[in-house]
């Protein structure tokens, strides 16, 4: 951990062994330009899931649930198996809070009005997710807002599967952003 935390990354439950992870002999600015890559490809993958249509239990382009739409979408990017449920993927990832949050971080939420965490999305900046919605006026792979009324509500924490990258690191560096095509630049802080 003492490790990660000085090659500018934190802990989270994928720090190496995905496709894109950086080398253990890597420099800092090389192991968070490497996170930062593959936060980049898995944005991209999902982003390509839109429109998909929602299927309780899939996981492919012929129709996906929201722990399907996640589960496939580290695996066709990263090539590695997330758990399956977006309980289990709650459990299994690092607990951050809203004012950590990166493109790339999972989000959970109670829909049912249960303890148990029941629908999973991927964050991808300026307050929106992806994710595959069951109900509402579109279902299937959409992108929402955390803060629309019924996310907000229902909200239950954000979780890390990938390291965060220490911005301080890739000062001058783009950056993964919502919105294809557009990045943003980290500025060294003081």
């Amino acid at each position: 951990m003492l490790a990660l935390c000085a090659a500018g990354l934190q802990a989270a439950p994928l720090q190496y062994g995905f496709y894109l992870a950086p080398a253990a002999s890597a420099t800092p600015a090389e192991r968070a330009r490497a996170v930062n890559q593959a936060r980049e490809r898995l944005l991209a993958v999902a982003r390509g899931y839109a429109g998909t249509r929602y299927l309780l239990g899939g996981t492919t382009r012929r129709g996906m649930d929201c722990s399907g739409f996640v589960y496939r979408s580290f695996h066709s990017a990263l090539g590695v198996s997330l758990p399956r449920t977006s309980e289990s993927m709650f459990l299994w990832t690092a607990r951050i809070s809203l004012a950590e949050i990166q493109p790339g971080d999972l989000v959970f939420f109670r829909t049912t009005g249960t303890a148990r965490i029941t629908h999973v999305g991927i964050y991808v900046g300026d307050g929106t997710f992806i994710h595959s919605a069951s109900a509402g006026r579109n279902t299937g792979v959409i992108f929402s807002r955390l803060d629309e009324p019924y996310w907000t509500r229902t909200y239950a924490g954000a979780g890390r599967a990938l390291p965060m990258v220490d911005r301080s690191v890739l000062a001058g560096e783009p950056i993964v952003d919502a919105q294809p095509g557009r990045r943003f630049f980290f500025r060294r802080r003081g």
